[in-house]
């Protein structure tokens, strides 16, 4: 029982490990003077929103599944639309555009995320760390 244990536990750290490393990433490509191009010369307007949604629609459900519950779920939604709007704000003293459109992408993709992928996620983070046999 101790080895499932140590297991579940492994895997949970593991999982919130890979978010905070998103996150990490997220902020690098938000803050660095020259982001990388996601979208390979293709030149689609406002592609930069579908970044935005995404990175959110991924972070939301990732930590919510960890961390579950509707007070963390609400706590996590505000600390990741707060996190957009700082980004916003500091883009600006980093030679980025800061760009509120942006931080309404960042809101749409918790929005997204808080919906339907927090209970895929919850499903697997639980059968991932599951205790028993």
């Amino acid at each position: 029982m101790a080895e499932l244990h140590d297991r579940a536990l492994a895997l949970h750290r593991a999982w919130l490990a890979v978010g905070w490393g998103v996150i990490a990433l997220v902020l690098w490509g938000c803050l660095t003077p020259a982001p990388p191009d996601l979208e390979f010369g293709l030149n689609i307007p406002q592609f930069d929103k579908l970044e935005h949604i995404g990175a959110y629609l991924f972070l939301t459900p990732w930590f919510a599944a960890a961390l579950p519950g509707w007070t963390r779920l609400l706590a996590l939604m505000a600390a990741f639309v707060v996190m957009g709007g700082a980004i916003e704000i500091i883009q600006g003293y980093v030679g980025r555009d800061a760009d509120w459109f942006d931080w309404f992408a960042d809101c749409a993709g918790v929005a997204l995320g808080a919906w339907y992928p927090r209970l895929w996620l919850t499903r697997l983070h639980g059968h991932l760390t599951a205790t028993h046999a």
